[in-house]
C-alpha cells in the first residue's frame, strides 16, 4: 500500500517531523486514539460537515474508502463541466488529500475546507489578531488548507484554484428549532458516519450558521515563511519523502514534547509497547530508562522556563535548585505560584511521597468559611450547530449538576442533583431554578472548581436578560445568579457580586497543597487519587462500605454501597477508575482517557453523552443507562471535592 503524506499527516509533522516515523504503527503505543464516535458527538464537527454539504444540493459525494477507487470517482465527476463534489481525492506523486467540497465552474477549482472552529461573522478578518498577524489559533487550519491546495494546483496545473474556509459563525441565532437533531452520528463497527434525517433539506436548514471566507492571501502569508530552512514546497515534499520511505526524521526536543501522544503506560510498557517518546530522548540524550524515572522540568507545573532548561540540557530536577526559578510574591492568600513551584521542586528532588499542605494559610481562608459547606459541579454543552431556534453557535446549555454538602459535625450528604436530557428541552432557566432551590436551605460557603460554573451562571443571566424576560420568577433567578458568580471581563452588565459568590476550590489548591501523584497538573481527576494516597483519615473512612443509599439514605442519590478505597498493587485505585463507561458502544479504557484529565476533556465526555441523547429513537433502557451514568460521574466529581476538603479539615489530625 502507497504511504502517502494526507493533509492530517502533514499538520502532525509539521508539529514535529520524527511523528511521522511513530504514526500508524501498532507497535507504538498512541494516547491519542479517540474514539470517532465520542469525538463526533462531542465536538459537532460531523454535523459541521454534514450542514454544511446541505448548502450545496447539486453536490456529488465520493463515497470509496479506497484511495484508488475515490480517486476513479473524483476524476469522473471532475470531466463534467460544473460539479460540485464531497470528499474529492487528489493525488500527485506521494501526496494525497480528501478535499471536504471542491466546486468546479469551467476552468476554474473552489477548495472548501469546512471546519467546526467558529469566528464572528462581523469581523473583517477573523484570521488575524490585533497586530495584524495571523492568529496562531488559526495557524494550523491554514496551513491544512495550503497542503490541499498545493496538492490541487500540481495535479491540475490548468485549473485555476482558490482556496476557502467554511466555520461557523457564532454571531447568528439558529432560525430552525431542533437543527441539531436534524442529524444522526452512527457506529456501525469501527466507522462512525453523520446522515442528515430531516424532510426537507431545502427548508429545514439554517443558512446564515456556517459562513465561507477566502484565505488565499492568509495561505500565500504563510507559505512564504521559513520552513526549517526550506520554502513551503520543498518542505512538503521532505516529509512526504520520509514518510514514504519510512525514515525517521531526526527529533529535536523542546516544550512540544510534553503533550507527546506516543508515550507508553507502564502497563503498555510491560505489553511489549514502544514508546516513541522515550525513543526520541534516549536518541537525542543518551538516556536509559533510570533516566527517565527521575523528575523532570514536566513535572512541574506550568513552567514557563522548561524550554531554556531544555536547551541547556539541564532538564532532569536534579541539575536544578531553587535560585534556578523566580520568586514573586503577591498580597493574596496562601503561597504565590512561583513559591510553589519551589516546593514542587524540592518534594520531586527528594522523592518525598508525602503531600505539602499550608495548614496555616488554609487556616486563614477557612475563617471566611461558614459551615455547611456545598460543593457544587455543572457538565454544560456548547455544540457547534445548535439544538433550539434563536441561540447561537456555541452557547452553553447546563443540563447537569451534582451538590454535596459537608456539615460541621463532618457528615456528608448528597444534597441535590439535576440532570435534564429530554430531546429538544432547553434547560439553562429550569436548571438555574434547580440549583437555586438546592442551595438555598442555608448560608453555607459555596465551592466550585475552576472556573466553568461561575462563567456558565453568566451565560445564563446573558440569556435571562436576552430572552428570559417572560418566565415568571426571572428576577429572583437573576439575582440568585448574580449573589454567588463574579462577572466576567466579558459580561455587558455587571454586577456586585453577593457575599455568597463562589470559592474556586482549585485556586485553593493551587497555593495550598502539593503532592507528586498529582503529575504536574491541577486537575481534580489527579488531585483526587493525590489526596486519598496521603489522607489517612480518607483512607479510614472511605475504605468501608459507609457511603451509599443502602447505608445512608441521604449519603448518595446514584450508589448503594460504595467502597471508594480500594487497591492495587498497594496503590489507591483512581476512583473515577470504578465506574463503568456510560456508552455501550464505547470500551471503558477509551471512555477513561476522554473524561481524565483536565475539566475541558471531563466535559467534553459528559456533552458526548447529552448530545447522544438528544437524538431521537433511542432504546429507553439505553437511555437510562446513559443518564445513570451520567448522574455517577458527576456525583464523583463534587465527592472529589468534599474529599479534598475533607482532607485539608483533619490533616492536623
Amino acid at each position: 500500500m502507497k504511504r502517502y503524506l494526507t493533509k492530517s499527516r502533514f499538520i502532525l509533522g509539521n508539529g514535529c517531523p520524527t511523528k511521522l516515523f511513530y504514526t500508524g504503527k501498532n507497535k507504538y503505543a498512541n494516547l491519542r486514539q479517540t474514539d470517532d464516535f465520542l469525538q463526533g458527538l462531542a465536538e459537532g464537527g460531523m454535523i459541521v460537515g454534514e450542514l454544511a454539504k446541505l448548502y450545496f444540493p447539486e453536490g456529488k459525494p465520493v463515497s470509496s474508502l479506497d484511495d484508488a477507487k475515490a480517486l476513479e470517482e473524483t476524476n469522473q465527476l471532475l470531466l463534467q463541466d460544473n460539479v460540485v463534489i464531497f470528499e474529492a481525492a487528489v493525488t500527485i506523486a506521494n501526496l494525497f488529500c480528501r478535499i471536504d467540497v471542491l466546486v468546479k465552474t469551467g476552468n476554474e477549482l473552489q477548495l472548501i475546507e469546512v471546519k467546526a472552529k467558529s469566528i464572528d461573522g462581523n469581523d473583517d478578518d477573523p484570521f488575524r489578531g490585533a497586530q495584524g498577524r495571523i492568529s496562531s489559533s488559526w495557524k494550523d487550519y491554514l496551513l491544512d488548507i495550503a497542503f490541499q491546495r498545493y496538492v490541487l494546483q500540481q495535479a491540475f496545473p490548468e485549473f485555476t484554484v482558490t482556496s476557502w474556509l467554511m466555520c461557523v459563525d457564532k454571531s447568528q441565532e439558529c432560525t430552525v428549532d431542533g437543527l441539531h437533531r436534524l442529524f444522526k452520528i452512527e457506529k456501525d463497527g469501527s466507522r462512525t458516519s453523520c446522515k442528515f434525517v430531516g424532510n426537507d433539506a431545502e427548508n429545514s436548514i439554517c443558512r446564515e450558521i456556517l459562513k465561507t471566507r477566502k484565505v488565499d492571501e492568509h495561505i500565500d502569508e504563510l507559505c512564504s515563511e521559513d520552513f526549517g530552512g526550506r520554502d513551503f514546497e520543498l518542505y512538503v515534499r521532505w516529509l512526504a519523502d520520509n514518510y514514504e520511505q519510512d525514515t525517521k526524521i531526526a527529533p529535536e526536543i523542546g516544550v512540544h514534547c510534553r503533550g507527546c501522544e506516543f508515550r507508553c503506560t507502564p502497563e503498555q510498557r510491560n505489553e511489549g509497547l514502544r514508546d516513541g517518546f522515550r525513543e526520541c530522548w534516549s536518541e537525542v540524550l543518551g538516556w536509559s530508562d533510570a533516566d527517565f524515572d527521575r523528575p523532570t522540568v514536566f513535572d512541574l507545573y506550568n513552567f514557563r522556563q522548561a524550554q531554556d532548561f531544555i536547551n541547556q540540557r539541564r532538564i532532569k530536577l536534579d541539575n536544578l535548585s531553587e535560585d534556578d526559578l523566580s520568586l514573586e510574591v503577591d498580597s493574596k492568600p496562601g503561597l504565590h505560584p512561583s513559591e510553589m513551584q519551589r516546593i514542587r521542586l524540592n518534594y520531586l528532588k527528594s522523592g518525598r511521597n508525602e503531600s505539602f499542605v499550608d495548614i496555616d494559610g488554609l487556616d486563614e481562608v477557612k475563617r471566611n468559611w461558614r459551615f455547611p459547606l456545598h460543593f457544587i459541579d455543572f457538565e454544560t454543552a456548547a455544540p457547534p450547530v445548535p439544538l433550539h431556534q434563536g441561540l447561537r453557535p456555541y452557547q452553553s446549555l447546563a443540563f447537569q449538576f451534582s451538590h454535596h454538602t459537608l456539615h460541621e459535625d463532618g457528615s456528608v450528604s448528597h444534597t441535590g442533583e439535576y440532570l435534564n436530557a429530554v430531546p429538544g428541552a432547553f434547560p439553562n432557566f429550569d436548571f438555574l431554578r434547580n440549583l437555586m432551590s438546592s442551595l438555598d436551605g442555608d448560608n453555607g460557603t459555596i465551592f466550585r472548581y475552576a472556573a466553568h460554573e461561575n462563567t456558565i451562571l453568566n451565560h445564563i443571566v446573558e440569556q435571562l436578560d436576552e430572552f428570559g424576560h417572560d418566565e415568571s420568577d426571572y428576577e429572583q433567578l437573576r439575582n440568585f445568579a448574580c449573589s454567588i458568580s463574579n462577572p466576567t471581563k466579558s459580561q455587558p452588565d455587571r454586577w456586585m457580586p453577593g457575599d455568597r459568590v463562589m470559592v474556586d476550590l482549585r485556586e485553593l489548591v493551587a497555593r495550598h497543597y502539593y503532592h507528586r501523584r498529582m503529575k504536574g497538573s491541577q486537575s481534580i481527576k489527579y488531585v483526587l487519587p493525590a489526596v486519598l494516597t496521603e489522607s489517612t483519615f480518607l483512607r479510614d473512612k472511605y475504605s468501608k462500605p459507609i457511603y451509599g443509599y443502602e447505608v445512608d439514605p441521604g449519603s448518595s442519590r446514584n450508589f448503594s454501597k460504595q467502597v471508594w478505597i480500594q487497591y492495587k498493587d498497594d496503590t489507591v485505585i483512581d476512583p473515577y477508575e470504578l465506574l463503568p463507561a456510560v456508552f455501550d458502544e464505547v470500551d471503558k479504557n477509551t471512555w477513561d482517557n476522554l473524561w481524565a484529565g483536565d475539566e475541558i476533556r471531563g466535559g467534553g465526555a459528559a456533552m458526548a453523552a447529552y448530545l447522544r441523547l438528544q437524538q431521537d429513537g433511542l432504546p429507553p433502557e439505553y437511555r437510562e443507562d446513559i443518564e445513570n451514568g451520567l448522574l455517577r460521574y458527576c456525583e464523583l466529581d463534587t465527592l472529589a471535592m468534599v474529599m479534598i476538603v475533607e482532607s485539608w479539615l483533619n490533616h492536623r489530625n
